[in-house]
């Protein structure tokens, strides 16, 4: 390495003798850049510490910069930033680590197993824990300062495995596609330089880090979806709790967020900002007995806007990168990876569910015993008085006695008055008026306390339900993801034919999906003249299945085996008399997967404020099931969201939800307080109700929907109604309308029951009708070409 450098040192003196000048060539330049690029991130990765205090991170950098002038500009950058971020004693010793593995690489550098790629990984964790050894040695060897020790000897080594990984592009400037190991190495450091800026604060605690990881979690699910935006927020979240030391606070927060604001990516920015902002806020309210941190919602509220500022441009860029398309076999093993990790996560999320379900105490200090009251009310007036020997020694019992008789009435009102106790103990108690009065206050700090240990209670429990929903999300994304997708080589040769027919030249596709159905991809140009219905009726004969058309444009053209059946649907609504707007909202939609969701949601009351509150819980339910999320876990997140939501004001919303596959018939309706559904089988008509309390009204562990499962054939009808139209069981006139309906308006019936119920109930409520049927999408053909 020596001659190495004093023969550069020579050619740049003998340039200087013969011309005069040293000219730098853009090589050199590059090389000062790369050189200055190294000293910052050096000085940067210093200040990164985790645990209160652990600083690998820049040992790693210097070790995997190895022995040249790069790595002597990382030593000088780290050596710098660790006595400035880490204070004397720690800066010295890790610079002191740094030094020696730079020596290391230096004296070694012509040796042959210097250049393995695990020597200088394994030289800074030694160096790493040989420094730290005698650092530790003259402190305490605590049972945590020697776990988080063996941390930090670990994360020095892997830290200089990945980085080295990540700078390997610089060297290999031709190749243009990043390899996945490439990837990861770049995700652990832009991590753990996240890591080191969540130290850097503003504007009284608001940290730097922080708003970067926000914004980098807005931008990949935006452009990358659920998935990526949930598996991007619960890696930079779990980077921010390291470098917190303190419960993974922020990987839920980040993960949720994410992946409700990636679940609705396609309905633009404005709107994706929104949702990422309420969950945050929500995840914030989740933990807000434990450790307030409203700083999260300033540091959102930075990033919303900083993001809404972000070119059009540079999101299409970042979208490139997210949606590379890759070989088969690298795809295969990318999507492998991932659900391993997926995997992962899930399960740790589950036990960290589990060791926060065993750390919460079951049963609270008994400090909401109404007996209680007297006995902190006597220990403030009692405790001074001359009688005081009397009544709570001699006397006890009849003291006792009449205590125990006053406390009832003072429960039942909420607070005591004089006649609620015997009068030969008014009279014979020389401060009465002075007791009295302090237990009146210990009875108010009764219920405070019992408030709040049932608040307490309710918020840990939502934790832990939220961790337990997220890992079943994960974990049917996994599942998902370990699908393999059955290929048909006979009809994907039948349509490469018909597209030479058509003189289109592109690749394509012809699968069946995890649930068996087929599908069509065709990508190239001229591949959306296909998606015709002059076309599509032939490839549906070409390939002897029914097929409609799911996607089409940018040269590509999706073509998927058609449902069998199809659902006709109408509705009727009235407001409440003197009202301007409807406390029922309802929709429906059909997912890709052939699922039709149909929702009916009353909020509690009329008017404005039930329209805000219905309309509330059907957007996020409809985020949810479009995203894939199954309909009971759906109801469940959306019922805890919005009990902490409105767990002041006390507001609720009845919540119906139908689901319905139409290719099998198979579905469920899922109640929250709902008024009962009717459902018509041939001519018998059968009545559904539930018993669960609406969303928003309770949470806990017990709390869930109703669900009913169902399976409905050609000629079936479900009638979903609002509490407003039937009076209580006072129903059967329902019944009866939808058993005399002749199947052939759907509205004439949603209108009938209306005008009916306007008539025997009246106008005192909001009131919606909704009727869905099922028919045989063949039969609504061969009749529509009749």
């Amino acid at each position: 390495m020596a001659t190495k450098w004093r023969s550069r040192t020579r050619q740049m003196g003998g340039a200087l003798e013969e011309t005069g000048r040293a000219a730098l060539e853009l090589p050199v330049l590059t090389k000062l850049a790369e050189h200055a690029i190294r000293f910052l991130l050096g000085a940067v990765l210093a200040g990164g510490g985790l645990f209160g205090g652990y600083a690998p991170f820049g040992v790693g950098l210097v070790a995997c910069s190895g022995p040249g002038s790069g790595g002597l500009c990382a030593l000088l950058g780290a050596c710098w930033g660790y006595l400035v971020f880490q204070g004397f004693s720690e800066g010295l010793r890790c610079a002191a680590a740094c030094v020696l593995v730079f020596s290391i690489g230096f004296a070694f550098y012509d040796v042959g197993v210097c250049r393995k790629s695990w020597f200088m990984p394994l030289m800074a964790s030694a160096m790493d824990a040989v420094t730290g050894f005698v650092y530790l040695s003259d402190a305490a060897w605590r049972a945590d300062r020697v776990v988080f020790f063996i941390s930090e000897v670990i994360l020095a080594g892997g830290s200089a495995y990945f980085y080295r990984v990540a700078f390997s592009s610089w060297q290999r400037q031709e190749e243009k596609n990043l390899s996945s190991r490439q990837t990861v190495s770049l995700f652990f450091l832009m991590g753990t330089l996240l890591v080191s800026l969540a130290g850097v604060t503003f504007f009284d605690g608001l940290s730097l880090g922080r708003v970067t990881a926000v914004l980098l979690v807005m931008a990949v699910a935006r452009v990358g979806g659920a998935q990526m935006g949930a598996a991007a927020g619960v890696t930079g979240g779990l980077g921010m709790d390291l470098a917190m030391g303190g419960m993974p606070f922020y990987a839920m927060a980040y993960g949720f967020a994410g992946l409700l604001m990636g679940a609705g990516r396609k309905q633009g920015r404005l709107f994706g900002v929104l949702s990422y902002a309420v969950a945050n806020a929500v995840a914030v309210l989740w933990s807000w007995d434990a450790q307030p941190r409203l700083s999260g919602i300033y540091e959102v509220f930075i990033a919303s806007v900083l993001f809404l500022l972000i070119p059009e441009g540079w999101l299409r860029r970042l979208a490139a990168l997210v949606t590379r398309q890759e070989e088969k076999e690298g795809q295969r093993r990318a999507a492998q990876h991932v659900r391993q990790r997926l995997e992962a996560t899930a399960d740790a999320f589950r036990q960290l569910r589990g060791s926060l379900r065993a750390a919460f105490p079951k049963d609270a200090p008994n400090d909401g015993d109404p007996s209680v009251v007297f006995d902190r009310a006597a220990e403030r007036v009692c405790r001074r008085c001359a009688l005081r020997s009397a009544c709570w020694e001699q006397d006890y019992v009849s003291t006792f006695n009449a205590l125990n008789d006053a406390l009832g009435a003072m429960l039942e009102r909420g607070k005591g008055e004089a006649g609620d106790f015997p009068g030969w103990f008014a009279s014979r108690c020389v401060h009465f008026s002075e007791f009295l009065r302090a237990a009146n206050e210990e009875m108010v700090a009764l219920r405070y306390r019992r408030q709040y240990q049932a608040r307490i209670r309710e918020s840990r429990g939502a934790v832990c339900r939220q961790y337990e929903t997220l890992a079943d999300i994960l974990t049917a994304s996994a599942l998902e993801l370990s699908t393999e997708l059955t290929p048909d080589p006979n009809r994907e040769k039948r349509l490469r034919r018909h597209l030479a027919a058509l003189e289109i030249e592109g690749e394509t596709a012809v699968y069946y999906d995890r649930s068996g159905h087929l599908r069509l991809e065709v990508a190239g140009e001229g591949a959306e003249t296909l998606s015709s219905e002059e076309e599509i009726s032939r490839l549906s004969e070409l390939m002897a299945v029914p097929l409609r058309l799911e996607e089409s444009g940018g040269h590509r053209t999706v073509l998927v085996q058609s449902e069998p059946l199809m659902a006709m649907a109408a509705l009727a609504a009235r407001r409440r008399e003197g009202q301007r707007e409807s406390g029922d909202t309802g929709t429906w939609f059909k997912r890709p997967d052939g699922s039709l969701f149909v929702l009916l949601c009353d909020g509690m009351g009329s008017g404005q404020a039930a329209h805000r509150e219905s309309g509330l819980a059907v957007r996020l339910l409809e985020e949810f099931l479009r995203s894939g999320m199954d309909s009971a876990a759906a109801l469940r997140t959306v019922n805890s969201a919005l009990a902490l939501k409105n767990e002041e004001s006390g507001a609720f919303t009845t919540v119906d939800l139908l689901r319905l596959d139409l290719y099998t018939g198979s579905g469920e309706i899922c109640k929250l307080g709902a008024a009962p559904t009717y459902i018509r089988k041939g001519t018998a008509v059968s009545r559904l109700s539930g018993a669960a309390l609406p969303a928003g009204l309770a949470d806990g562990d017990g709390v869930g929907p109703d669900v009913t499962a169902l399976a409905l054939e050609p000629g079936d009808w479900v009638l979903l109604v609002s509490d407003g139209v039937a009076d209580g069981e006072d129903d059967g006139w329902v019944r009866e309308r939808l058993e005399k309906f002749d199947g052939h308006s759907p509205k004439e019936l949603a209108r009938q029951v209306m005008e009916e119920s306007e008539k025997r109930v009246g106008s005192a409520d909001d009131r919606t009708v909704v009727v869905i049927g099922v028919r045989s999408r063949t039969e609504a053909r061969e009749k529509g070409a009749d």
